[in-house]
C-alpha cells in the first residue's frame, strides 16, 4: 500500500466535500423540522380554539332540541285534550 502525500490530501479533499455535503442536509432537516413544529402548533392551537362556525353550529342545534322538545309537549297536550274530551 502505496501511500502519497498527494493521495492524503485528495482524500482529505473529498473529505471535507462530503462533510459540507452532510452539513447541508443536517441544517437543511433543521429547518423542515422547524417549519414542521411551527405547523403541529398552529394546529394545536387551532383545535383548542372553537371556530366560529362550530360555536353557530353548536347554538343551533341547542335551538333546534329546545323547540323539538316544545313541538313534543304541544303533541302530548293535544293528545291529552282529545283524551279529556273522549272521557266527557
Amino acid at each position: 500500500m502505496n501511500c502519497t502525500i498527494e493521495k492524503i490530501l485528495t482524500d482529505a479533499k473529498t473529505l471535507l466535500e462530503r462533510l459540507r455535503e452532510h452539513d447541508a442536509a443536517a441544517e437543511s432537516l433543521v429547518d423542515q423540522s422547524a417549519a414542521l413544529h411551527r405547523r403541529v402548533a398552529a394546529m394545536r392551537e387551532a383545535g383548542t380554539a372553537l371556530p366560529d362556525q362550530y360555536q353557530e353550529d353548536a347554538s343551533d342545534v341547542k335551538d333546534m332540541s329546545r323547540y323539538k322538545s316544545h313541538i313534543l309537549l304541544s303533541q302530548e297536550n293535544t293528545q291529552i285534550r282529545d283524551l279529556q274530551q273522549e272521557n266527557r
